[in-house]
């Protein structure tokens, strides 16, 4: 049984690499369909005015819980600069077997960038179900700043739901990971780290959308130099629970919850 059940997920495993390959190898074309004309990097025009699409942040998964549908997630610049940027983001769904556009949203400014920007995005596929059976899936905005005496990194959570052939945000900028401190860059220093999960819970709300919970935990720290050596001097944690329930068009959140 156990040599069946590894030889199982062995099997998994190389099916999700060759799909996250195969859809690695149609992203240039999807793009291409989605915005033509935008091989080369040119910039192009739309109701917003000129944009540009930045293929190399990119990214595209096919959807495990509804295979027949790829996410595809696009950044959209609208203005770049050393220091400061404006950029949209756009969420596709695709049709895995014709390749056709089912969905698209754009969010304007969600990925705009200043002293702190965009270190990269990513798919969360856990089965986030809020409605009875409706599946909604997650998109993750990884933000850091480039300061080393005083480093910061934050990733929030948004989440998406294909509502007949619309998509919708129905939870935006929850912030599911955050760290920072003040130091040296030698040794001496205060440091904090909180880290949380989200857990969709049993009670049912406004339009039938269950309540979520985030489960925080937050670890805090300071280090200084003892008799030579670097060490850690005082550390405590600290855990908090958070509800967030769904208003008239979305989950509303706290305010202990907004992004900096």
């Amino acid at each position: 049984m156990t040599f069946r059940l590894a030889v199982g997920l062995a099997g998994l495993l190389t099916a999700s690499v060759a799909l996250a390959d195969d859809c690695a190898a149609q992203l240039p074309g999807w793009l291409e369909q989605a915005h033509p004309g935008q091989a080369g990097g040119i910039w192009l025009q739309d109701e917003r005015g000129a944009y540009r699409v930045d293929t190399r942040q990119s990214i595209c998964k096919v959807w495990p819980a509804r295979p027949h549908l790829t996410l595809v997630a696009v950044p959209l610049l609208r203005e770049e600069h050393d220091d400061h940027g404006q950029s949209d983001l756009e969420v596709l769904l695709l049709d895995s077997a014709r390749q056709d556009v089912v969905a698209r949203l754009i969010e304007p400014n969600r990925l705009d960038w200043d002293a702190i920007f965009v270190d990269g995005i990513e798919f969360d596929t856990a089965p986030y179900r809020l409605r009875a059976q409706d599946l909604a899936f997650g998109v993750r905005i990884k933000r850091r700043n480039g300061s080393a005496p005083n480093p910061f990194h934050e990733t929030e959570l948004n989440l998406y739901e294909l509502d007949g052939q619309h998509m919708r945000s129905v939870l935006s900028e929850l912030v599911v990971q955050r760290s920072g401190g003040e130091w040296d860059t030698h040794c001496a220093g205060e440091f904090s780290e909180s880290t949380g999960v989200v857990i969709i819970t049993e009670r049912v709300g406004h339009a039938g959308y269950r309540d979520l919970q985030l489960r925080m935990s937050a670890i805090h720290s300071r280090s200084a130099e003892v008799a030579g050596d670097c060490q850690t001097v005082e550390r405590s944690t600290q855990r908090s629970r958070y509800t967030i329930e769904y208003g008239d068009e979305r989950y509303l959140l706290p305010l202990e919850l907004s992004p900096l």
